[in-house]
């Protein structure tokens, strides 16, 4: 089973002869590819601002109590990730889902993660036993 989810948002600037200065657009294309034994997600465009919320709304709601799936996220075709897309990311990372990147940035970006989120464990694992 495969579906795909898009949001686009466009903001245009305009000077006052009406004529059309800038035009952004933020777009998240997110493809889920269902199998027995994986989940794949493909991400495509800008992880930013509200595209990073849905990223998220739309990982957590795909989620079911029981499935042990492998969850594999691509993130191929970023263009942008922004500090809302890289918590988002971490939080995926540390419910165990596995990365594919293409670019040098997304690695990077990837790696840093995965040692915030061991740190993070470790600290925490320092934590709870100085308290025994």
């Amino acid at each position: 089973m495969e579906k795909a989810l898009e949001g686009c948002g466009v903001i245009r600037l305009q000077t006052f002869g009406g004529s059309c200065q800038a035009i952004k657009e933020k777009v998240l294309k997110i493809t889920i590819t269902d199998v027995s034994d994986e989940q794949r997600w493909s991400l495509q465009g800008q992880l930013v601002g509200e595209w990073a919320a849905e990223l998220k709304s739309t990982w957590r709601d795909a989620r079911h109590a029981g499935d042990t799936r492998r969850r594999i996220v691509e993130l191929i075709e970023m263009t942008s990730i922004d500090r809302d897309g890289e918590a988002v990311l971490a939080e995926i990372m540390s419910q165990g889902a596995e990365f594919i990147a293409s670019d040098v940035y997304t690695k990077h970006l990837l790696r840093n993660l995965r040692s915030e989120l061991k740190r993070s464990r470790m600290k925490g694992k320092q934590d709870g036993g100085g308290n025994h």
